[in-house]
């Protein structure tokens, strides 16, 4: 038996379902369903502006309907993140997604990482002949979730001219502004971090120091390929100078395979507080 891509989604999106609290909880289990309409979420592509290197900053706007959410690149507890597949494309060379900072949400229970209402991914298109227009065909499955859970896929077909007006642009700026900026922006002094143990469980520490008071920060850990994080613990408490910020965070750091080398730099941590976001992308091992 053969199967296409589309099919192969569809049973990843309910096997994800069928995980438990990893992924999505158990009530939305029986209810989920697969839809390949845009029900639930409505996707179109904003031309954006023209960068003097010759790039597209452009705009995947999703509009999620009232009282349902998407989810952000990590959903935390629970949830499916947006797939988007370029390959359709033409005259692109290559595509960078940015991720503006997710909203909070209670779902069945768990945290969860998303979107609500209307979002715009920027995404920077960088062109093979910068002199011809680009060809854009996106697929993309997203798992939308209210009282059910639906994986939703559709996909958006846009030509962008190289002279093409900026289309969205407010929108996409202010898009721009919500994806989290890298730690030494914000204010990172210092992040350190320890993997310890053997074998598929490990345990992870990191210390996060701020030159600036942040209050109730979340922390959201992401792995590299086949590894995960579950059962995150921070701690923050005033640092050692004046306005300052130290973060402690502990996890349980799983692998498929046992032998597996985690390299440190492969750690990406997000800092999430009120409207502060802070991108922190590695960590060295601690002194001592």
């Amino acid at each position: 038996m053969s199967w296409n891509i589309n099919s192969l989604r569809r049973i990843a999106f309910v096997a994800a379902l069928a995980l438990g609290p990893a992924l999505t909880p158990a009530p939305a289990l029986s209810q989920a369903v697969i839809s390949t309409g845009d029900s639930f979420v409505r996707f179109s592509l904003l031309s954006g502006r023209a960068e003097p290197d010759g790039t597209r900053m452009a705009g995947l706007m999703a509009e999620v309907a009232p009282e349902w959410k998407t989810y952000w690149r990590h959903p935390d507890g629970a949830g499916v993140p947006p797939q988007f597949d370029w390959s359709g494309s033409r005259n692109l060379a290559t595509i960078e997604v940015l991720w503006p900072r997710p909203h909070v949400f209670e779902s069945f229970g768990m945290t969860t990482l998303g979107y609500s209402g209307r979002v715009v991914f920027p995404v920077r298109l960088a062109p093979e002949r910068p002199d011809q227009p680009i060809e854009i065909d996106v697929k993309v499955a997203v798992g939308v979730c209210r009282d059910i859970c639906v994986l939703e896929e559709t996909a958006v077909q846009a030509r962008i001219a190289p002279d093409a007006p900026n289309e969205g642009g407010a929108l996409i700026a202010a898009a721009e502004a919500a994806v989290p900026r890298p730690g030494a922006e914000q204010g990172l002094v210092r992040a350190t971090c320890r993997i310890s143990g053997a074998g598929t469980e490990r345990r992870f520490d990191a210390v996060l120091d701020f030159s600036r008071p942040l209050q109730d920060p979340m922390v959201v850990l992401e792995a590299p390929a086949l590894a995960w994080f579950s059962s995150v613990e921070t701690t923050a408490t005033p640092g050692a100078g004046p306005e300052s910020s130290h973060i402690e965070v502990a996890a349980a750091l799983s692998l498929a395979d046992g032998s597996t080398w985690i390299d440190r730099s492969d750690v990406r941590m997000t800092v999430l507080t009120g409207g502060f976001a802070a991108d922190v992308q590695g960590c060295a091992a601690p002194t001592g």
